[in-house]
């Protein structure tokens, strides 16, 4: 797969108590001025990358043997060189402390400058291979999963195109679950699988399979025994099952309101995404008007959906919503009968954009927020900044290396979003009933 990029966040979901992290290195050279050896790791490019230095926990007779090796057999300019090189083969077992970078102190991995914190030799694993030294594994390796929630086949293919493997998911979900999960917590699941990898064969799955670990949290509605994604272990044991998609409901279990509004703005294809693009700066022109906040994402398939969070003491109904939902879609289509349609049947939308607030109701789903698509180029339903929502945008621009490095470079765009009511909106909505609002 193409880079990783950084390890942002890494550690949030990494084993926590006395002992160190632990994980499988290569030897990549070694530093004669210091007496230390240089562990790498295999980038997701193909590419190996130092990630700190070595000596502490070696035995005397281990050092200068490994040394000798090195020594042995470097290259021509070897001997002229403080930093001696040896080509990736000799595996190391290594503690270390947590991970840090140069630019902000320990919070965040780049893959051109990254350290281990406190580095300490535990053992060498001479039976590892060392293209099994990656991110993806060291990741894995060390989070705080519960027991079954481990990978089979970690090799397996899941994004072929993009060269990503089921351990190369299951650590974005990792490193991605704190911003993923408050999006699924409480709120029945709706999956897509796919079983033999993308592209491929697919299914929709609601109800829990028999099989399931007993961690799995179920909840039951109209007899379906839905799964309830609140936590790391159930994130990774569904990647697992080669869960691709995941679609929640806009409310909470328990919960007839809605905790937000998504208006899905859908062009006939990525062809014209454009469309979605200039129907998102026009519906954030009417929320600005009426002081509503809105977050853009891409869908990871063709479209752009605003969401609009209504807060957890929300009492707006979905007949209340829709007040407002389609007075939005009536009014664009008005606007620009040529451009947009809220027509739902797709041979007589004539190459519109089709602006759809009817999907906003209960027992519909929504693509949740840095969810995986079934996409050859392994694109995800990104979070945006409203400046970038322009004619550069497009949505092959995110994809799970490229959101992980986005997400080290710049916080989450939905940061804020679990606290923001948007209690204007219920005034907006009575006046949208009596009459007394326009644009």
């Amino acid at each position: 797969m193409t880079n990783l990029g950084s390890i942002a966040g890494m550690t949030a979901h990494f084993k926590q108590g006395a002992g160190l992290y632990r994980g499988v290195f290569v030897v990549l050279g070694y530093d004669r001025s210091q007496d230390s050896f240089i562990a790498g790791l295999l980038q997701g490019n193909g590419e190996w990358t130092a990630v700190g230095s070595f000596r502490e926990g070696m035995k005397p007779e281990e050092r200068e043997t490994l040394a000798k090796t090195i020594l042995d057999n470097r290259g021509e300019d070897g001997g002229l060189l403080s930093l001696v090189r040896t080509k990736p083969g000799i595996c190391v077992e290594l503690g270390f402390g947590g991970l840090a970078d140069n630019d902000n102190g320990g919070k965040g991995l780049e893959s051109a400058v990254v350290h281990l914190v406190h580095p300490a030799f535990c053992s060498f694993r001479f039976g590892e291979k060392a293209d099994t030294c990656s991110w993806s594994k060291l990741i894995v390796d060390n989070a705080d999963l519960l027991p079954k929630a481990g990978l089979t086949h970690p090799d397996k293919p899941l994004w072929a195109s993009a060269g990503i493997t089921k351990e190369d998911y299951a650590a974005y979900l990792i490193r991605i679950a704190p911003r993923l999960l408050p999006f699924l917590q409480n709120r029945v699941l709706t999956s897509i699988r796919y079983p033999h990898g993308v592209p491929g064969e697919l299914f929709y799955q609601k109800n829990c399979p028999t099989y399931a670990p007993p961690f799995v949290r179920t909840s039951e509605s109209a007899g379906i025994n839905y799964i309830v994604c609140d936590d790391l272990s159930t994130l990774v044991w569904l990647g697992n099952q080669a869960v691709i998609e995941l679609h929640v409901p806009f409310q909470r279990i328990g919960e007839a309101n809605p905790l937000e509004i998504v208006l899905d703005l859908d062009p006939p294809s990525r062809k014209e995404f454009a469309l979605a693009v200039r129907a998102a700066i026009e519906i954030r022109q009417v929320l600005d008007r009426f002081g509503i906040t809105g977050y853009p994402k891409v869908s990871g398939g063709k479209g752009i959906q605003i969401h609009i969070p209504l807060g957890p003491e929300n009492t707006l109904t979905y007949d209340d919503t829709r007040v407002f939902t389609s007075f939005v879609a009536e009014y664009l289509v008005q606007k620009f009968p040529a451009l947009f349609t809220i027509e739902r049947l797709k041979k007589k939308r004539g190459g519109r954009l089709y602006v759809d607030y009817i999907q906003h109701a209960p027992g519909k789903t929504i693509i949740a927020p840095y969810s995986a698509r079934g996409t050859e180029a392994a694109t995800v339903a990104a979070p945006l900044e409203w400046d970038e929502v322009n004619d550069g945008l497009a949505p092959e621009q995110f994809t799970i290396p490229s959101v992980l490095e986005r997400l080290h470079a710049r916080p989450c765009p939905m940061r804020n979003y679990g606290v923001q009511s948007n209690s204007v909106l219920g005034i907006v909505i009575a006046q949208l009933k009596a009459g007394t609002t326009r644009l």
